[in-house]
């Protein structure tokens, strides 16, 4: 099989990554916090060790401010339901449905009100753009740092610095930016990032992180044992404990500790893999009639493109019955952009490298689309 489905899921998963998941499962299956033997105390030592990577991957304020969860998607949900009050949000129209979905159960409650902020001609949503829909009750905004449909990225800086003059809490969903490129949300005065561990990260799902500051830290979205003061009836204050309820993803945890070492060590040869790949794509299939392309050249490795009027799903199904090549087609679980694409009825099919993906595959793929192309246009 060729993957070209990294976008989703990357399926390399380099020795450190399994070895750190082997490692886990059997010498560690334990639950961290909550005991007092060697082990478990041990596994609870690994766990503050990576609270202290991630913190330091985004540059936040304290390792202490670092909550895991099982994703990307429920960090999301704790950054969004966890500091939730009346008012008003502004989104950006790159939102995946984990940011747009808890967002409209709000609006659904008539808690919040909901802006969406289109971007330019370029892609890029800018500060005047968030500033002309600025309210008086405003307080979250909401940022993709890079589509998950075209690999679009945003410059948050002047964003942030919108953000924090206007009060606003800033929430930057980091899915496909953490592992492919680099965040400050010091520099960039950004409040909170959702980091899945899946992806560029190339750890196994099952982990993602809330990384956060001082002056965002959210509320408790579930309830339940924290391992720390189990006297109390009530969920605890005291962070991160409280915002992580149950039993933690512990392997995927690892997984994820695991990817951030990798990450550290291979960043920029990975980063030339990725972009030479994802260009020698792009380039392609400009040059195959018919095809239209809806990506830049990203960091993210994602390309987005059409073939004809058909429907972005049957050419990924043709593409997976026939030659074996794994993409993604309709609309990615964010149909605001493709409200802004103007692909909302076709989707578009998303081809997206990694670090692992060959040249041969790449023009095996290019070779593929090009005889799906001539069929339909004979």
């Amino acid at each position: 099989m060729i993957y070209l489905d990294n976008a989703a899921t990357t399926n390399y998963k380099p020795q450190c990554v399994i070895d750190a998941v082997t490692e886990t499962i059997t010498r560690y299956p334990f639950n961290p916090n909550r005991g007092g033997h060697k082990q478990a105390l041990e596994l609870e030592r690994k766990l503050y060790q990576t609270r202290k990577k991630l913190s330091l991957l985004c540059h936040n304020d304290s390792e202490k401010h670092v909550a895991f969860t099982s994703g990307c998607t429920e960090a999301l949900n704790l950054g969004i339901l966890g500091t939730a009050r009346r008012g008003h949000v502004i989104v950006s129209c790159y939102e995946h449905n984990s940011v747009l979905r808890p967002l409209m159960q709000l609006h659904k409650r008539g808690f919040i009100t909901l802006s969406v902020a289109q971007a330019d001609e370029n892609g890029d949503v800018r500060a005047e753009e968030i500033e002309r829909l600025l309210q008086k009750d405003t307080y979250l905004l909401c940022v993709s740092h890079a589509s998950n449909v075209n690999g679009k990225s945003q410059k948050l800086y002047a964003l942030g610095e919108l953000a924090r003059q206007k009060n606003l809490l800033f929430l930057v969903d980091c899915a496909q930016s953490v592992g492919y490129f680099p965040i400050d949300m010091s520099k960039c005065n950004v409040d909170m990032v959702a980091v899945a561990g899946h992806k560029g990260l190339h750890g196994i799902q099952g982990a993602g992180a809330l990384v956060f500051n001082e002056r965002s830290t959210p509320r408790p979205v579930k309830f339940g044992g924290t391992g720390s003061e189990s006297h109390l009836y009530y969920q605890p204050n005291t962070i991160p404990d409280s915002l992580e309820s149950g039993t933690l993803p512990c392997p995927a945890i690892m997984a994820m500790d695991a990817g951030i070492d990798y990450w550290l060590s291979n960043w920029q040869t990975n980063a030339e893999l990725i972009a030479e790949n994802e260009k020698l794509i792009w380039d392609g299939l400009t040059e195959i009639p018919n095809v239209r392309l809806y990506s830049q050249q990203n960091k993210s490795g994602i390309v987005a493109f059409n073939v004809g009027n058909a429907d972005s799903n049957e050419i990924a199904d043709e593409l997976s019955e026939s030659y074996d090549i794994a993409v993604r087609g309709g609309l990615q679980c964010a149909p605001l952009t493709h409200k802004h694409l103007g692909t909302f009825e076709q989707g578009v099919v998303r081809a997206s490298v990694s670090c692992v993906t060959t040249k041969d595959e790449c023009y095996r793929f290019l070779n593929a689309v090009d005889t799906i192309t001539r069929r339909l246009t004979r």
